[in-house]
């Protein structure tokens, strides 16, 4: 799922605005961390833990709320597993806003679905659509964003790594399954996160790539 985390400071006040989400845990990991006697920076972890966990919560239950709806609940879970599996390691961009993620979210991850039944892949197009995806994560994969730079050569290293045979793997396991409808949805998953780290959609977004340049010289 595109996470997202919105703090907005005033700084004619100095006071800062939280959303209900972020204010729900910032209180909650304040009273944990009193029972613990934990420090501050206990807290701040604990607090962006909380805010990750109920945001992607939140987003989660309107993506699949939608899916049910729609009755094709089970195919946006084979989308959405199959693209996290690569976004795990693949990073690359974010939604600005709130709103612009879940309705991002509905669309790719509730939309391909229902469009699937148009579009089936057989084997030879599933064999080259993963050779291309590969390719492509390969080269651009892991992607960064100007608030979340992905520092460190090794490190980036690993995660492109384990991008690739996340990809091959699921390549294979959808060259396998005889259902095309399974076989097409799990590389439309694939897909839609090769797309999240093209420099074309950042640009097209005016989104900058490559931030880690900006501190490694």
């Amino acid at each position: 799922m595109i996470i997202y985390r919105e703090v907005i400071l005033i700084k004619d006040d100095q006071v800062a605005h939280m959303s209900l989400t972020e204010s729900f845990s910032s209180r909650m990991a304040n009273w944990l961390n009193k029972e613990r006697g934990g420090e501050h920076i206990d807290y701040l972890k604990m607090k962006l833990g909380l805010e990750m966990i109920f945001i992607n919560l939140s987003k989660a239950i309107i993506v699949y709320g939608v899916a049910f709806t729609l009755h094709v609940f089970i195919q946006t879970v084979i989308v959405h597993i199959t693209y996290f599996a690569i976004r795990r390691s693949a990073f690359g961009l974010h939604a600005n806003s709130s709103m612009a993620c879940n309705i991002m979210s509905v669309i790719l991850f509730v939309g391909t679905p229902l469009l699937i039944e148009y579009i089936l892949l057989n084997n030879y197009v599933v064999a080259g659509l993963g050779v291309v995806c590969t390719t492509l994560l390969y080269r651009y994969a892991p992607a960064d964003t100007d608030k979340y730079p992905i520092l460190g050569e090794k490190k980036r290293r690993k995660l492109r790594k384990e991008t690739v045979i996340a990809s091959l793997i699921i390549t294979c396991i959808a060259l396998i399954i005889p259902s095309l409808v399974v076989k097409s949805l799990m590389i439309y998953g694939v897909l839609i996160q090769v797309c999240m780290v093209l420099p074309i959609t950042y640009k097209l977004l005016k989104r900058s790539c490559n931030n880690y340049e900006k501190y490694e010289g």
